[in-house]
């Protein structure tokens, strides 16, 4: 009678554990505080700035009843109870793709009418990751990395309880 060596086997269950440790790690762009909150640091606000619109680097903070984004420059900070969120829209594409209503409604209380043709000019010439949210008082555009979209939407249809509207290609 034949005995399998039990070495071979042993490396095998080994790197089966690893594989499966792996695939549970979060992505690198998806950290975790010591409250085990979801905190996500490479997505980039779009914000104002006189007539030109900047991208600028935020942390996005899971909190208990609310979403905080915060930008290095504290003044920028936006924070939305999960309650008061009216909509979210997600879109692959150049620019952030505005449905009737959202952009619309957006853009008339927070921006003049070079916001509706800035925007669509683009920001690059690929096609990035985008999500709008809006409360009754205040919106934020976010570019989301490729790594954190994937595990970031699905934490906010989670935490909010709301889902998150797709428009035109998803990736």
């Amino acid at each position: 009678m034949k005995h399998d060596n039990p070495v071979p086997r042993f490396r095998k269950t080994i790197a089966f554990v690893s594989i499966l440790v792996a695939m549970a790690a979060p992505p690198a762009s998806l950290s975790q505080t010591t409250s085990k909150r979801p905190v996500f640091n490479k997505i980039q606000m779009i914000v104002q700035d006189g007539e030109n619109f900047d991208q600028k680097p935020v942390v996005v903070t899971f909190l208990d009843d609310s979403i905080l984004i915060e930008p290095e420059n504290s003044l920028l900070k936006k924070t939305f109870n999960y309650n008061e969120i009216e909509r979210a829209e997600y879109s692959y594409s150049k620019s952030p793709r505005w449905k009737t209503g959202l952009g619309v409604g957006a853009a008339a209380f927070a921006f003049p009418p070079l916001f509706l043709v800035a925007i669509p000019l683009g920001f690059t010439k690929h096609r990035r990751h985008w999500l709008t949210l809006r409360s009754e008082s205040d919106f934020v555009v976010l570019k989301l990395s490729k790594s954190s979209r994937k595990v970031f939407i699905p934490t906010l249809e989670t935490k909010a309880g709301i889902t998150v509207a797709a428009i035109g290609e998803d990736k």
